[in-house]
């Protein structure tokens, strides 16, 4: 009976790691397919009406060629833009990896109970050498 209720705890792990994986290919494919198809075309109105015209009668078909050619020649700006939308979007994940485990170990407070007693600050004196007087500033002014 051990040996089944095993077998069940393993299948589940599996099929939350096909579920995982499953959820970052189709995650990485849409922000790959959005540095490829959307963010150049982004590019191309905004450089459009920032600094005029792609070339002379060339329109959004001719740039996506040139992008496209220039990814096949491995151009390092055409393909920081194919793969910067999913670089970034993976780095912001990796700087908050831990913030939800963070939250979810916290235990929650009671609705009953009062929240706990806040600490009062510690003040600090300043350290003077023994037997000189403490610094009196002078005031400026009429009063």
């Amino acid at each position: 009976m051990n040996a089944a209720a095993h077998t069940d705890d393993d299948v589940s792990d599996e099929q939350r790691r096909t579920r995982r994986l499953r959820f970052e290919l189709i995650f990485a494919s849409l922000w790959l397919a959005f540095g490829l198809f959307l963010l150049p075309a982004l590019i191309f109105w905004v450089g459009g009406a920032l600094m005029g015209p792609y070339g002379e009668n060339a329109g959004l078909s001719t740039f996506y060629v040139d992008f496209f050619g220039d990814l096949a020649d491995g151009s390092g700006r055409a393909w920081s833009i194919a793969l910067g939308p999913v670089l970034l979007i993976y780095l912001l994940r990796a700087v908050f990896i831990g913030v939800k485990a963070d939250e979810v170990e916290r235990e929650p407070l009671d609705e009953d109970e009062p929240p706990p007693p806040r600490r009062a600050p510690v003040k600090k004196e300043a350290k003077r050498p023994a037997g000189r007087p403490a610094r009196v500033e002078p005031r400026m002014g009429n009063d």
